[in-house]
């Protein structure tokens, strides 16, 4: 039974197949990666607008800080570190559940509370304009940590302001300066030590455990800190630096990113093919490919091989046809074909025994006795200088219609 395609179509319909399926394999694997650039203006770890904290973690991978942006179980990847929550938004009873089980599975946490919301045109990576967070959404944020306490700020411009005056308190931050802020948003509870505070009270960084643990809870109450827009100030930047490599105790700092909609369930495939897992995946893949090939076997009947030799006279033919020609005896080939032309005449008109020119002479007064327009003495001369091989093939042409018309008569009399 013949294919319905093609061998052409069935490589085109093979390749493409190919490509789509391996196109959805890195599709799930890197199609979803957050550090693949999503567009954002809001205040996560992909946004280079002045609310946001790509540049903390560019600073911190500057610095060989180990840093993930986790997008599930962040908690569990902290356990060894420290996990940052950078401006939850905590709008629903889900995501309050979600952040206090974070938290309280966390060992060390810096919980950064929102103070700006942006507006940007849709894709776009900067925003237009901000506003300062409503306080109740604040305060929300610290219920869920059942932290109790006010808010206070300064609705100033940035510009053509000084900064406030901060002082670090206690011995739990050593050697880190107080950050720059210019319109700080401090916090008022008797819930958290004060780390770093303001002289008109009011606290910026405070410390906690949670609900009597030895699990730490460091609160920012101003992400102006070290958000994009205040790391352009160099003692925000030694601040932010000082502050994490003491609270991580050498190890990772995770970034959580599921309070911002990043949310991506675990895929054993994506880790398979990340780096350096992927080698041993390789590997496994050609090997199980050499096994395929080495075991594949045909579809359908044995195709029957073709004899060594075709049957017939042309292949005879044909073969003999080109020993001639790659021996380049084409010329002897002729002129012995004439030769023998001449004999066959000679014997179908029982010429007399004469000498070669004589026998020439005889044989081309009876050609032209019988209305024959070709001479053998003509055939001769041609044949000694026909030197390629299709004039060969043309001479050799007209002396099979001499011979013809010698024995048979001319072949276009009426």
């Amino acid at each position: 039974m013949s294919s319905p395609f093609t061998r052409t179509t069935l490589w085109i319909v093979v390749g493409v197949a190919a490509v789509s399926l391996a196109a959805a394999a890195v599709l799930t694997i890197i199609g979803d990666d957050l550090g693949g650039g999503t567009p954002s203006a809001g205040a996560d770890t992909s946004s280079r607008s002045a609310i946001g904290h790509r540049g903390l973690v560019a600073l911190l991978e500057r610095l060989d800080v180990p840093v993930v942006r986790s997008r599930n179980a962040s908690a569990e990847k902290a356990q060894r570190g420290l996990l940052i929550v950078a401006e939850p938004q905590v709008s629903d009873a889900a995501s309050r559940e979600r952040l206090r089980a974070m938290v309280s599975a966390a060992p060390r946490t810096l919980l950064v509370l929102p103070k700006w919301y942006g507006r940007a045109r849709p894709g776009a990576t900067w925003v237009e304009e901000v506003d300062l967070v409503p306080l109740r959404e604040i305060e929300d944020v610290l219920g869920v940590l059942q932290i109790e306490g006010t808010l206070a700020r300064t609705i100033t411009p940035w510009m053509g302001v000084r900064a406030a005056r901060l002082e670090v308190l206690g011995g739990r931050l050593e050697g880190a300066p107080p950050p720059k802020l210019r319109t700080p948003q401090l916090l008022s509870t008797e819930q958290l030590e004060p780390i770093i505070a303001g002289d008109a009270g009011g606290v910026v960084l405070g410390f906690g455990t949670w609900e009597g643990t030895d699990r730490e809870i460091w609160v920012l109450a101003d992400p102006d800190a070290i958000n994009n827009h205040g790391l352009r100030a160099p003692e925000n930047a030694r601040f932010a630096v000082a502050l994490i490599d003491q609270i991580r105790r050498g190890g990772p700092v995770v970034f959580d990113e599921v309070i911002h909609g990043y949310a991506q369930p675990p895929s054993l495939l994506r880790t398979l093919f990340r780096f350096p897992i992927v080698l041993a995946t390789l590997q496994v893949l050609i090997c199980a490919l050499l096994a395929v090939w080495a075991a594949m076997v045909r579809f359908g009947p044995r195709r029957v091989a073709r004899p060594p030799l075709a049957p017939g006279k042309d292949f005879l033919i044909q073969n003999t046809a080109a020993l001639l020609h790659y021996g380049g005896h084409h010329a002897d080939a002729l002129r012995r074909y004439l030769a023998q032309s001449v004999v066959a005449v000679r014997h179908v008109l029982h010429a007399p025994s004469l000498g070669p020119t004589a026998t020439t002479a005889w044989l081309d007064r009876v050609g032209r006795a019988r209305g024959i327009a070709e001479s053998l003495e003509g055939l001769e001369r041609h044949a000694q200088t026909a030197d390629t091989p299709q004039r060969t093939i043309e001479v050799a042409d007209r002396v099979h219609r001499w011979r013809m018309e010698m024995t048979h008569g001319a072949l276009d009399r009426p």
